[in-house]
């Protein structure tokens, strides 16, 4: 009796071992990778796992993962699209990019993909604008352009509608940092801070975390993160020089349970949705040699606290981690106290950028010290005041007049 075949494409039905029904199917080739495409799905019965297929396939022609009868919405790709972007970055800049895009799908959300033009990109980024800073906009542009830019990609639509799109224009506010002298005053000014008029008062411990904590700020520019993570035992001496080997942050990733923490992310939680983890780039792992007083005085604090070498040497008076919060209010409190201009604290690591550059410092030192993977994004952190700017032109440039020319006034 002859074998009867199934018609070509119709799918692979089988039942293993265990009596689980499988339905395998190609669905063609996949435009990125070039690879055979097959979905498969099982059940206790034939008809179960049928209907598992069918429903997987419809799930998949919702988000455009293979092709269907119809283009997906933007909302349903976003989906598909964010659910694979959350695998590959921090929990913190999923949240971030999910909002950017929750954001515009309130407007462009029931949009499929192939009806998806310029001016719907402009009306929504017209919408978003009335209610958002430039800066926010922009990124929200950015992050709707990422997606077409996948979906294109992918093959759902033949161009980006985005790339026809100008970005929204952002002008950048320039960044006020303290004069040279100024950040000591500030330090200085610490203990001597006004009282809390609501909750406990600083102990003198709390005083010299704070005290220590903006020291480090303006002496090594490191990241607000970088520095309220810091541990015994990244305070390293190598070749007889002191110094911070940066190797985690303290970041606020999520509730534990409540957040997904990726496989390749090392995270360590430890209080609360504040955990330690790896640095921002690759780049951001370096060595910060650090002055002798700096070095001596974190020592005594560790030493008379025990803090245990994987511990945080910065901890409030309850036994947790520093907030960032709760760190700039207690700068805008010192600097209130010392009498200085209100500048943000994360203006600490340009002050630092800036201070090395008028030492003359090569750019490749500089671009170590601040752990920048661009070394345009360091360039942007120097800000030279007018009289380093005109110390330079009189070094570089002469007075190109000539001698004196006497006139004499002849009266009629």
């Amino acid at each position: 009796m002859a074998t009867k075949r199934r018609t070509k494409g119709a799918g692979g039905v089988f039942r293993d071992k265990n009596g689980t029904w499988h339905f395998r199917k190609s669905m063609g080739v996949d435009p990125v990778t070039g690879k055979t495409r097959r979905i498969e799905a099982r059940g206790k019965t034939k008809s179960e796992a049928r209907e598992r297929f069918e429903q997987k396939v419809a799930d998949y022609e919702r988000t455009g993962l293979i092709a269907g009868g119809t283009s997906p919405r933007l909302a349903d790709y976003v989906e598909r699209w964010l659910a694979d972007y959350a695998t590959r970055v921090k929990p913190t800049t999923y949240r971030t990019r999910a909002g950017r895009l929750k954001a515009c799908n309130e407007h462009l959300g029931q949009v499929r993909l192939k009806d998806l033009t310029p001016e719907h990109i402009r009306t929504c980024m017209r919408a978003l604008g009335e209610r958002l800073a430039p800066t926010t906009l922009k990124d929200h542009y950015v992050s709707l352009k990422m997606v077409l830019d996948q979906a294109e990609l992918d093959g759902l639509i033949p161009l980006d509608p985005c790339r026809k799109v100008k970005p929204p224009r952002v002008e950048q506010d320039p960044v006020r940092i303290l004069d040279a002298d100024q950040p000591k005053q500030l330090i200085e000014t610490v203990p001597s801070m006004p009282r809390a008029t609501h909750g406990p008062a600083d102990s003198q411990d709390d005083l010299e975390l704070w005290a220590l904590l903006f020291e480090l700020a303006f002496t090594t520019g490191l990241r607000p993160g970088e520095r309220r993570g810091l541990t015994p035992d990244e305070l390293e001496s190598r070749d007889g020089t002191c110094g911070i080997s940066v190797r985690h942050q303290l970041q606020d990733l999520g509730t534990p349970g409540r957040v997904e923490i990726p496989k390749w992310l090392d995270a360590t939680h430890i209080w609360g949705t504040q955990w330690l983890t790896t640095p921002k780039t690759r780049a951001a792992h370096r060595f910060i040699p650090l002055p002798e007083g700096l070095w001596s005085r974190l020592w005594a604090r560790i030493g008379r606290l025990h803090i245990d070498a994987h511990d945080l040497v910065f901890r409030t008076h309850l036994g947790r981690p520093v907030s960032g919060s709760n760190e700039r209010r207690h700068f805008k409190k010192a600097l209130a106290a010392a009498g200085l201009p209100d500048v943000k604290l994360y203006s600490a690591r340009h002050w630092t950028a800036t201070m090395t550059a008028l030492a003359d410092m090569p750019d490749d030192a500089r671009i170590a010290i601040m752990g920048h993977t661009d070394p345009a994004v360091t360039l942007r952190y120097t800000h030279r005041g007018t009289a380093s700017l005109a110390r330079l032109m009189a070094d570089a440039i002469p007075d190109l007049g000539g001698d004196t020319v006497e006139a004499e006034i002849i009266d009629d």
